[in-house]
């Protein structure tokens, strides 16, 4: 008997897939599945969903009005020579691959829609003495830097998460940050970059700008709640990211959390105050939107949810 690959649907809960159309701030449920938990969406084209379930990746197909799908229609995306992934997998700009975080730490390329040789782009295991894993959230519009947190392990079993730009070419990580603070969901918003992290309110993440040229980062939330994954949509117009209840340590499943909107000029940034914008409270958390999920003409976007069905609840 061989152990369960990836992450597993409590009793009574399912995973489930929705876009959302912005415009009309109206969601839609497109798939449900009470036996695979499928995370992370990334956005294809206007039909195709890129999605993890088992330790593997999966291609879904976006159904027509009022029909919803189940785990029979995911398609299995080959990964030859690749370990079992994690939900942390971005698409090349072309659309012709998609980068991966394997569980053994390292980052791995795989030709889109299927066939063909997946390469690796890291060597995470050999970093010794130092103990190196990989978490991917973006790459750069030319698609020749992958922007990562990489988390170290030193040999006195210290652990660190500092944001770098793996280099395409040669799988080497420049750091831009080398700190004590924890960062994480580093993505790309243009040529600028944007995550959170813990640099300005230790034990509280909230999310943060670098531009290009800058050293240090800008914070753009500032507020008592956990602020995880920051996504600009494409044309820049907004800011979507993941929010927690104040107190929530990491971005850990099954928690009741919103997803919020607020102006993407923010991130370029522009002096304003405004109030976020909740637009959907969820059961989720990690596996709901840790890579970017933004549709290519910006107007929806892709998350996932896990609720859970209580025996005698109504």
């Amino acid at each position: 008997m061989t152990d369960a690959r990836g992450r597993q649907l409590l009793p009574g809960q399912t995973s489930r897939v929705h876009v959302y159309d912005v415009d009309r701030r109206e969601p839609r449920l497109v798939f449900e599945s009470s036996t695979v938990l499928v995370e992370a969406p990334n956005v294809l084209d206007d039909r195709t969903l890129v999605l993890n379930g088992d330790g593997d990746l999966w291609l879904l197909r976006i159904p027509d009005a009022d029909t919803v799908l189940d785990e029979s229609a995911l398609e299995r995306v080959p990964m030859p020579g690749v370990p079992e992934i994690n939900n942390d997998h971005v698409l090349d700009p072309s659309g012709k691959s998609v980068v991966v975080s394997s569980r053994d730490g390292d980052l791995y390329r795989i030709p889109l829609p299927a066939g063909g040789a997946s390469a690796p782009l890291t060597h995470a295991a050999d970093a010794l003495p130092v103990v190196r894993k990989y978490y991917l959230h973006g790459i750069a519009p030319d698609g020749g830097a992958l922007a990562a947190i990489v988390g170290e392990r030193s040999e006195d079993g210290v652990w660190t998460t500092d944001v770098a730009l793996v280099d395409v070419a040669s799988g080497e990580p420049t750091f831009l940050t080398r700190d004590e603070h924890p960062d994480d969901g580093v993505s790309y918003a243009g040529e600028m970059l944007v995550w959170n992290s813990e640099r300005f309110s230790p034990g509280t993440a909230q999310l943060v700008a670098l531009w290009p040229g800058a050293t240090e980062p800008v914070r753009i939330t500032n507020d008592d709640r956990v602020n995880w994954f920051p996504h600009v949509s494409p044309d820049g117009a907004h800011l979507l990211y993941l929010s927690y209840e104040p107190g929530v340590q990491g971005h850990p499943a099954d928690h009741r959390v919103e997803l919020r909107l607020l102006p993407g000029a923010l991130v370029r940034g522009a002096r304003m105050m405004p109030v976020p914008e909740t637009l959907v409270t969820l059961d989720g958390g990690q596996g709901t939107v840790n890579v970017p999920p933004w549709s290519p003409d910006s107007t929806w976007f892709a998350y996932c949810d896990y609720p859970v069905d209580h025996p005698g609840s109504e």
